[in-house]
């Protein structure tokens, strides 16, 4: 019975965001959405900072939190558009998989737009910043932007589902997500602070601090989303 709730919800979960995917792949609506707000703020942040190597080294990974933040939080906004218009919601809740396959159907979305979207900014930023990545600080950046970029969509799809219907959500989704992803955006500028500056040494425990939190809203997020969407 266990094993069949399971591959109920996991044929459930592959099933949405197939179709999510495929609907993305169509409009490119979110990943252009979030991609032309990032660039954005990759320029002006390019045009409103002339700093010398060094203090670029110590500025650049918070520069590329507060683009890939910000950027999300677009994502994150439209994560239940299509079923809220069409109503489709209630079905996909009561589907075989139930609210947690959807939950983790949506939250896989957006960590996949999130990372598209890094894939264009980051480089970007780098080039327009003019700041130089150390080889050996290439894998470092690429886990904590993973890492934080999971954290996020876990915590960014939860409330912008829960928040779909409020008004002034725009408002009020960054004002909720931002105080509860401050732990791992705090140890990604750590751990690219390290990346950029492989002078600085390990960067003593801010991975597994990022690890930590991933692993915490894995286990909330979905059962938080569970108990008050069915509601």
């Amino acid at each position: 019975m266990a094993r069949g709730a399971f591959g109920y919800a996991v044929d459930t979960a592959l099933e949405i965001l197939a179709k999510d995917l495929k609907v993305e792949l169509r409009t490119r609506e979110v990943f252009m959405t979030m991609s032309l707000f990032a660039v954005l703020v990759v320029v002006i942040f390019a045009f409103a900072f002339n700093l010398d190597q060094q203090t670029l080294k110590k500025v650049a990974p918070g520069l590329l939190w507060v683009t890939v933040v910000f950027a999300g939080n677009l994502g994150v906004m439209r994560v239940m558009d299509k079923e809220r218009e069409h109503g489709a919601l209630q079905g996909l809740m009561l589907s075989p998989g139930g609210p947690i396959a959807v939950f983790i159907a949506k939250a896989i979305g957006v960590f996949l737009f999130m990372l598209a979207m890094e894939l264009l900014v980051v480089p970007l930023t780098l080039m327009f910043v003019s700041v130089e990545l150390p080889a050996e600080g290439i894998g470092l950046l690429i886990v904590s932007l993973v890492l934080g970029t999971l954290g996020y969509a876990l915590i960014g799809t939860l409330f912008g589902a829960m928040l779909a219907d409020v008004r002034m959500r725009e408002v009020l989704i960054p004002v909720v997500v931002y105080p509860v992803v401050v732990p791992i955006v705090v140890a990604g500028v750590k751990l690219g602070a390290h990346a950029f500056d492989p002078a600085l040494g390990e960067p003593e425990g801010y991975l597994p601090l990022m690890i930590g939190f991933d692993l915490l809203y894995l286990a909330l997020a979905p059962w938080v989303f569970s108990r008050t969407m069915v509601a």
